[in-house]
C-alpha cells in the first residue's frame, strides 16, 4: 500500500511540476536525437617524421547511425530557471549535447595516391578486403538564433521556429585501437516544431567540420594519420521535453 501511495504521489508531482511550468516558452529543456551520420569522401595524409609523407585521396567513408543527447536553454522570462532576459533575447538559445556514430572505411575503392609529393594516379586498393573501424564522439556547444510562427494561447513563442545554431565542438575518435581528442566545428539549421505546450520535435541538418589526426605505432615505426578535412552531414530528428 505504502509503495503504491509513493508510485501515485511521485506521478502527481510530475503531472504539477509539468502543468505549472511546461510552457511553449519555458526556459529549460532536453531532448533525445536520432538520425543519420554521412561523411563525405576525404583525404588521408600520412606522416613517417623524417621518413615519408603520402596522401590517400577521395577515400570514402561509410553511411552510419547517428544518435545522442541535449540540454538547451531559452533566454525567456518563464520556466525552470527562468530570468528577466529582454524580451529580444527570446530569439536566442544556447544548447550542448553529445553525439556518438560510427567510422568505417572499406577496401574496396578506387583512391588516389601520393608518395613523396610524386603522384601515382588513381588505382585500384590493394587491399580490397580490408575494413577499418572507428567511432566518433562529439560534445558540442551551440549559440542559436530562432524565429517563432504561428503563436497561439498554448503556445505563445510559435508552433513553428526555424533556427539556426553554430558553435564549437570536442571531437573524441578512434580507429583500429588509436584514439585522438581534436576541434571541430558545428553548424545545424533547422525547425522546431510545438506539438504540446512542453513536448516539440525538431527536424534538423547538421554539418561538422574537423581534421582528426591519429598517432599510430606499427612494426615499432610511429606514424601520423589525419583526415584532411572530415566533412560530415547528419540528418537528425529530436523530440524534446520543455520545463
Amino acid at each position: 500500500m505504502k509503495k503504491k501511495m509513493c508510485v501515485l504521489g511521485v506521478a502527481a508531482l510530475m503531472a504539477a511540476l509539468l502543468a505549472m511550468s511546461g510552457v511553449a516558452q519555458s526556459a529549460m529543456w532536453v531532448g533525445a536525437q536520432l538520425g543519420g551520420n554521412f561523411p563525405l569522401s576525404t583525404n588521408l595524409d600520412i606522416n613517417v617524421p623524417g621518413v615519408a609523407t603520402a596522401r590517400v585521396t577521395n577515400v570514402d567513408l561509410q553511411p552510419s547511425v547517428i544518435g545522442g543527447a541535449i540540454i538547451g536553454y531559452d533566454f525567456v522570462n518563464s520556466g525552470f530557471g527562468a530570468y528577466a532576459w529582454p524580451d529580444w533575447m527570446k530569439y536566442f538559445s544556447f544548447a550542448t549535447d553529445f553525439t556518438y556514430n560510427r567510422l568505417s572505411v572499406r577496401g574496396d575503392q578506387t583512391v588516389g595516391f601520393t608518395f613523396n609529393n610524386v603522384n601515382f594516379g588513381r588505382h585500384n586498393s590493394p587491399f580490397p578486403n580490408l575494413r577499418l573501424d572507428g567511432y566518433q564522439l562529439t560534445w558540442a556547444f551551440l549559440f542559436r538564433a530562432q524565429y517563432g510562427f504561428m503563436p497561439d494561447s498554448e503556445t505563445p513563442g510559435g508552433r513553428i521556429n526555424p533556427y539556426i545554431g553554430i558553435g564549437p565542438a570536442i571531437l573524441f575518435s578512434g580507429f583500429q585501437g588509436n584514439t585522438a581528442v581534436n576541434v571541430a566545428l558545428v553548424v545545424e539549421p533547422g525547425i522546431r516544431w510545438m506539438c504540446f505546450k512542453n513536448v516539440s520535435v525538431d527536424t534538423a541538418m547538421r554539418y561538422r567540420y574537423a581534421q582528426p589526426s591519429w598517432d599510430s605505432d606499427i612494426l615499432n615505426t610511429n606514424f601520423t594519420v589525419k583526415a584532411n578535412p572530415l566533412h560530415q552531414l547528419s540528418f537528425l530528428v529530436r523530440a524534446n521535453l520543455h520545463f
